[in-house]
């Protein structure tokens, strides 16, 4: 009787994101996906915002850090032929992360040290201090695409000014860190992102944690987020979807391996 060769086990799905809870005051995810780009697909979106909860549910955290593997920091939302159907919660909860983010009352950081595209640069723009590695770079590519940067403009213009986001935008402008820095898109440039955020956490560990929770509080109350944005934002994407000459440049980009 002949035997037959047991399957091979299923290879194991890698999480998304890592979490270092270990060093409080801080709790470091690091998005860990680079065969994706670091995409912010519904994984990563549900592992980051577990995260977020995690920090803001313990004692002791006041910082919340996000930083990455590989050479990109992130690609932005998934757009996948095989996943853009669920486009419309995949951007909403873009939009509830870069939210919580911003109203957090916790300290949120974004190391970036590659490429942050589209969604990849609303999710860095989203956090109250940005560090810009020497390999940092930073480009809203939805207009190459026939889309609309519609979730994230709102928190790019909230560094850069409406003007400069808008043309940023339009142009689908790449920024190096050195740039970034000077239109307050990122707070600093830095060959030496560990070193600078040992910086950051010595100033917040001597500022008293109960004034800088209030003034996030306060930052929010001068400048609230537009009403209805995340059911507006959805509605401008939907539109741009309905053309089926976005579909067709979806689908080249996705071919050519430029979108994940």
């Amino acid at each position: 009787m002949a035997l037959t060769a047991p399957a091979p086990a299923p290879a194991p799905v890698l999480a998304p994101v890592r979490v270092d809870a270990a060093r409080p005051p801080l709790l470091r995810v690091t998005l860990d996906s680079p065969a994706t780009r670091n995409r912010l697909d519904d994984r990563t979106l549900h592992a980051l915002a577990a995260a977020l909860d995690t920090a803001e549910s313990s004692p002791g955290t006041d910082v919340f850090v996000i930083d990455a593997t590989g050479d990109t920091f992130c690609s932005g939302i998934s757009l996948g032929a095989d996943d853009r159907d669920g486009w419309q919660p995949r951007l909403t909860a873009v939009h509830d992360l870069l939210q919580r983010l911003s109203d957090s009352p916790l300290v949120t950081v974004a190391v970036v040290d590659g490429a942050a595209t589209g969604g990849g640069v609303g999710l860095a723009a989203a956090c109250d201090h940005v560090i810009a590695g020497p390999g940092a770079s930073f480009r809203m590519t939805e207009v190459l695409l026939g889309l609309v940067p519609a979730v994230i403009l709102p928190v790019v213009a909230e560094r850069t000014g409406r003007h400069r986001a808008f043309s940023l935008a339009l142009g689908a402008q790449h920024v190096d860190g050195e740039q970034a820095a000077d239109l307050g898109l990122a707070d600093q440039r830095t060959d030496d992102c560990r070193h600078e955020l040992r910086l950051l956490l010595r100033r917040l560990r001597a500022a008293d944690p109960g004034a800088v929770r209030a003034l996030k509080r306060y930052r929010r109350e001068l400048f609230p987020a537009p009403e209805g944005h995340a059911d507006r934002s959805v509605a401008v994407v939907a539109e741009r979807l309905r053309d089926q000459r976005v579909h067709k440049r979806l689908n080249t980009f996705h071919r050519q391996g430029l979108i994940p």
